[in-house]
């Protein structure tokens, strides 16, 4: 930034300096333009005119006293005076008649002689050889010879003065026009090294990261690029900071800035002979190493990067230990093109974030991988469009009554191929190809419609829960919910959406403003999976929710463990004292639904297999049916009720 601001001021003198020297040229060209036309004045020369009159005047007395003594004939005479008469025209018209007016004396001269010529005509033509007429003739032209000659020795002088003066001119506007020549010529030389120059700046600040210092992802492909065109084999190994986003919400962007600065200071620091770091973008950054061609010296280089990077960064008296995934790939072995190959190494970290390994090193299996979570995404749209997927229903139970207040939509997907997909995975390739907001809708959109069937048939008291994936976790969620919830005619109270801590915890502001705008159309609000994610009992408090589910590895072994037992009751007593609504998930065993039931100074509600699996729609209907017959039963077991 620094060097560009110095470059615009010395830009802006040579554009300054370049339009002066131009200028000036122009009016140097202008006015030896104006030198040139005043010498073209005198070109047409008087006084050669002058001289000619004047040469022709003697010529022709010599004649008429010749012809007086007989030594020419008549007609010889008239051929000297017709010549004689032609040179007064050739001063009188043109540019010389121009030249003459800034001599009104040589110009009444010139006037008086064509007169005096023209007068003579009669008499020349009666003369004879031997008359005493001639002797007029001579006394009416002979006097003229003095002041023509006066008058060309004049005008000579006279054109020696403007010649000399304009030739003084000339040589000033020669030698100003070379000086602005010589000045526009090192003006723009200057200026092309100065273009040159900020080119050069420009392709290298092009290829650098502005955050880092590093190269960046043009620097890199082009590195990678030059390897591959001399065969030179090499190793890519990609570095991702794992929860990286998380860290800028919770700190934020200058505290990730700090974090991704020390990391490229850190890895800048590890490179030797033959290696080379850049950053992709984002939290993302790839080291090269030339003539890599065994594992072995890939992996001592990963190696020292984790041993790097164990290392805790201080920011603030507060140290952060990175995390960090690691892909890698090798040319040629993986790939022999540039682009291909960097997928592939990214297709290894992404294996690498998902099973939480240190690093991973590119196969084919991952590219089988690849190719199958694409399957499914292309199958997915049309799945979308043609209501191919399915959402099972699980009741939730409040434990005290015993009755089934809300139900959960859990998505369902049997692949015509490939069978079922697992929830998670059919999540993950949503959000990784952009699909979760439409996944999303159609899930809320079928759940609501359910529940409207349901209520139409008598479960006028019944919540839907569903499930909110991060990819839906956005603005947009509330006209998707408003449209859902008017489409369907379902009271917005018996909507129920389930977030993760996880998902709350990315963007904590918006997170709280999403929540908020949320509850104020109504909605209730459910945190899933408590106590696997982020969040503290602190931030709980804050976060407009209405019902927390703690999740089930915490109900696993109460009924056999007093440890695992006590800890379940004081998080639902703490989340009892919050306001929370306690939903307890997992619930597969009479031993633990009593162990729940004991704290009775706890309203707790139950989700699990000890209920109810999850169910299509039609089974979770009659399921319901006989929950709410049990629960009537058990209300009034004297009377009988019919649904």
């Amino acid at each position: 930034m620094k060097a560009k601001t110095r470059a615009w001021p010395l830009l802006g003198v040579l554009y300054l300096s370049i339009l002066l020297f131009t200028g000036s040229t122009l009016y140097c060209l202008v006015q030896i333009q104006n030198a040139t036309r005043v010498m073209e004045k005198y070109t047409y020369d008087v006084s050669w005119a002058l001289m000619q009159l004047q040469l022709e005047l003697g010529r022709f007395l010599n004649a008429v006293e010749i012809y007086h003594y007989g030594g020419i004939d008549h007609e010889t005479l008239l051929l000297r005076y017709d010549i004689l008469w032609s040179r007064t025209p050739i001063l009188l018209s043109g540019q010389l008649r121009k030249s003459l007016s800034d001599n009104p004396k040589t110009l009444r001269l010139v006037q008086l002689t064509e007169n005096n010529i023209r007068k003579l005509e009669p008499e020349l033509t009666r003369l004879k050889p031997g008359m005493s007429d001639y002797q007029q003739i001579m006394m009416t032209l002979a006097p003229l010879q003095e002041p023509l000659s006066y008058s060309l020795a004049s005008m000579m002088q006279k054109n020696i003065n403007v010649y000399s003066g304009n030739d003084k001119r000339f040589g000033q506007l020669r030698d100003a026009l070379l000086f602005m020549v010589l000045g526009l010529v090192i003006s723009v030389i200057l200026l092309s090294g100065l273009l040159v120059r900020e080119a050069r700046r420009h392709f290298r600040t092009a290829r650098v990261d502005p955050l880092t210092g590093l190269a960046n992802r043009l620097a890199l492909l082009e590195k990678m690029e030059s390897y591959v065109s001399r065969d030179t084999p090499f190793g890519l190994v990609l570095v991702d900071i794992n929860d990286f986003r998380d860290i800028n919400s919770k700190f934020g962007y200058s505290t990730g800035d700090i974090l991704l600065q020390e990391l490229a200071k850190r890895l800048r620091a590890l490179c030797e002979n033959g290696e080379w770091v850049a950053r992709l973008g984002g939290d993302q950054l790839a080291m090269l190493q030339r003539d890599s061609s065994d594992l072995r010296q890939v992996r001592e280089l990963v190696a020292r990067v984790l041993h790097s990077i164990k290392q805790d960064i201080i920011i603030d008296n507060y140290p952060f230990r990175l995390e960090v995934g690691i892909g890698i790939a090798f040319f040629p072995t993986d790939s022999n093109q540039t682009q291909e190959l960097l997928s592939r190494a990214e297709q290894a970290l992404f294996h690498s974030r998902k099973t939480h390994v240190p690093y991973v090193i590119y196969d084919s299996s991952l590219l089988n991988e690849t190719t199958r979570r694409k399957h499914l995404a292309s199958d997915m749209v049309m799945a979308l469009e043609h209501n191919a997927l399915e959402l099972y229903y699980q009741p939730i139970v409040n434990l005290e009554s015993g009755r089934c207040e809300a139900v959960e939509a859990l998505l369902r997907w049997r692949h015509p191929e490939l069978g079922f997909i697992p929830p998670n995975e059919v999540i993950q390739v949503a959000e990784e190809f952009q699909l979760a907001e439409k996944l999303g809708s159609w899930v809320l959109n079928t759940a609501c419609e359910q529940l409207h069937q349901w209520q139409h048939l008598g479960l006028v008291d019944l919540q839907m829960c569903v499930n909110i994936s991060p990819g839906m976790y956005q603005r947009n969620l509330l006209k998707l919910v408003a449209k859902a919830l008017m489409e369907h005619h379902i009271p917005a109270s018996c909507l129920v959406l389930e977030v993760t801590e996880d998902t709350t915890m990315r963007e904590v502001k918006n997170s709280l403003q999403l929540m908020q705008d949320l509850s104020q159309q109504g909605v209730h609000l459910a945190l899933d999976d408590f106590g696997t994610g982020y969040s503290s009992l602190s931030y709980l408090q804050k976060l407009p929710v209405s019902k927390v589910k703690i999740d089930r590895s915490f109900i696993q072994g109460i009924d056999t463990s007093i440890e695992a037992a006590e800890l379940v009751a004081n998080i639902c007593r703490m989340g009892s004292m919050l306001g929370k609504k306690l939903v307890c998930e997992g619930i597969e065993t009479q031993g633990q639904l009593d162990v729940l039931r004991s704290l009775t100074d706890i309203h707790l509600y139950g989700q699990g297999y000890l209920f109810s699996r999850p169910e299509q729609a039609s089974k979770a209907y009659q399921t319901l049916l006989e929950m709410e017959e049990r629960w009537l039963a058990r209300r009034a077991p004297n009377k009988a009720y019919l649904l």
